[in-house]
């Protein structure tokens, strides 16, 4: 088995400083530049996000990842006031915790866990 499930998502944006001010005021993560169109987030623990310039992105039904979060209201608000929107609201999960999904301002779906 792998030593981490996930170690990297891409997330296409329109709109790069948008969407790095807006990953940034929402889930605290610093993108730094990377070459070409591209900003990189590393937690420098086995994790990385990366944004990538596109022309636009297509909307339906994609890969959604959850992200782990001490509090869901909060992250939720930060999204909606940050041009982002919620997709679902804080919804349990029996004997687990909760989940919610949000829209980041170019409609990509990213999902948030907290356990209980």
């Amino acid at each position: 088995m792998a030593e981490h499930l996930i170690a990297h998502c891409e997330i296409p944006t329109t709109d790069l400083d948008r969407a790095k001010d807006f990953y940034h005021k929402v889930l605290g993560w610093e993108f730094k530049p990377f070459g070409n169109g591209y900003l990189l987030f590393n937690n420098h623990k086995g994790t990385m996000v990366g944004l990538r310039k596109v022309d636009q992105v297509a909307q339906g039904d994609t890969t959604v990842f959850h992200v782990n979060m001490p509090d869901i209201d909060s992250i939720m608000k930060k999204a909606k006031d940050n041009g982002g929107s919620v997709k679902r609201t804080k919804t349990v999960i029996p004997a687990m915790g909760w989940y919610a999904l949000m829209n980041d301002p170019d409609g990509n779906t990213l999902g948030l866990y907290q356990k209980s």
